[in-house]
């Protein structure tokens, strides 16, 4: 019954075999094979760095969230006395807000440690302004995982010596454009219009180990962050234009993550009385509220995506080969076949350019046999004769000519 069921099937059978003896190879077909499964491995072993890695969908989106507040998370050193300093913000509603007592301030040494300047690219250890790297979304995610709500403290000291100021903690504000600033007392903000500092006691170098919006999460890396800025004069103002994007991570896994992310621009001021330079010296952080919000997707190739990939891939090459190699087959074995009736024809060519070249001329047959026969025989191209002489010297026989003729020779 198998037996039998098998015989049939072999009418299905879509991959007919060729015996070897009826298989012809050739070097080309060899050195063609070598290159392909080059470049074919090449090819594969791409395939598998795909599904190895994440890929990313960055999606454009309005932002639709009907939030009114949003939190801002601070903590920055300045080289300045706690004393002399305030903290203060204004936003587009038109709100003010005084945040001397809302932060946490605490006396503190000034050390830049690893801090960096701007746009330093702490993998690279240089200045990278357009790094476009692929963000690793699982690991913003774990990193996330570990969140706090508070910052890491200081212990209270009431040492003189420590000179700079520590600023630290969780705003929360309105979510438009606003204007968050650390000036001198004195300088037009915190209720005083006339100066009351030295200007020896001012000095805004100043070290950011954290500055985002939204959730705090310690581990999330921002542009600012682990920064500093060191001040040339006295007076001197320090502004950043922030421009806030809010974010949303999805990992493989659909884990997601709600955060902000933004760009910001540096510049720096130094005002100078003597040439009628007049200004507010401070840290000035100017923030922006786009009004888009970006959706990155981490999604990873499914395997049978990969094997469908592969399978499409080995075979389409094969297949694609084989029907170039049978198609240069059949142009050669085209080529060959007029090459060889070209050739043919120029033979025959060449044995009418002999022939004609014989016409009207004669072949002179000459032959000497035992009986001294001496024969010439005149014949033309058709193989007729036109004239032939015979004489015979045998002795005792007299020689007759063609016609039939005596020749008798008298003595």
């Amino acid at each position: 019954m198998i037996s039998r069921i098998l015989k049939k099937a072999i009418i299905f059978d879509a991959f007919p075999k060729v015996d070897s003896g009826y298989q012809n190879k050739s070097p080309r077909g060899g050195f063609i094979t070598i290159i392909v499964t080059i470049f074919l491995w090449i090819l594969i072993i791409s395939e598998f760095r795909e599904y190895w890695n994440m890929n990313q969908k960055y999606e454009f989106l309005v932002d639709r969230s009907i939030n009114h507040k949003m939190q801002i998370n601070v903590d920055i050193t300045v080289n300045t006395q706690c004393a002399y300093l305030t903290v203060d913000l204004i936003d587009a509603a038109g709100e003010a807000m005084h945040l001397t007592n809302e932060l946490n301030i605490a006396p503190a040494t000034f050390k830049v440690g690893t801090a960096h300047a701007i746009g330093y690219d702490r993998n690279k250890g240089g200045d990278d302004y357009d790094d476009d790297t692929r963000i690793d979304v699982r690991q913003v995610i774990k990193n996330a995982a570990g969140k706090f709500n508070i910052f890491n403290q200081n212990e209270k000291s009431n040492d003189n010596k420590m000179e700079a100021c520590r600023i630290f903690g969780n705003l929360e504000v309105n979510k438009v454009t606003g204007n968050l600033h650390i000036t001198a007392i004195g300088y037009g903000y915190g209720g005083f219009f006339f100066k009351i500092n030295e200007e020896s006691n001012l000095n805004f170098t100043h070290r950011i180990d954290e500055f985002s919006f939204g959730t705090f999460y310690p581990r999330l890396v921002n542009p600012l962050d682990n920064s500093i800025e060191v001040a040339e004069r006295n007076i001197e103002a320090f502004q950043y234009f922030l421009s806030v994007v809010p974010t949303t991570y999805i990992d493989n896994s659909n884990g997601e993550l709600l955060t902000n992310q933004y760009s910001v621009t540096d510049y720096s001021k130094i005002y100078d009385a003597s040439k009628r330079q007049y200004g507010i010296p401070g840290i000035f952080f100017k923030y922006d509220i786009e009004p888009i919000s970006i959706r990155i997707t981490e999604k990873s190739q499914g395997f049978i995506k990969f094997t469908t990939r592969l399978c499409g891939l080995v075979g389409g090459i094969w297949v694609t080969v084989g029907f170039i190699m049978k198609f240069l087959n059949r142009i050669g074995l085209f080529f060959d076949k007029i090459l060889g009736r070209l050739k043919n024809k120029n033979d025959n060519n060449n044995d009418n350019e002999e022939g004609k070249m014989m016409v009207g001329n004669s072949y002179n047959i000459n032959s000497t046999n035992n009986l001294n026969n001496n024969s010439n025989i005149n014949m033309d191209i058709n193989g007729n004769i036109n004239n032939v002489q015979s004489n015979f010297e045998v002795a005792g026989i007299v020689p007759i000519n063609s016609t039939g003729h005596k020749k008798v020779a008298i003595d």
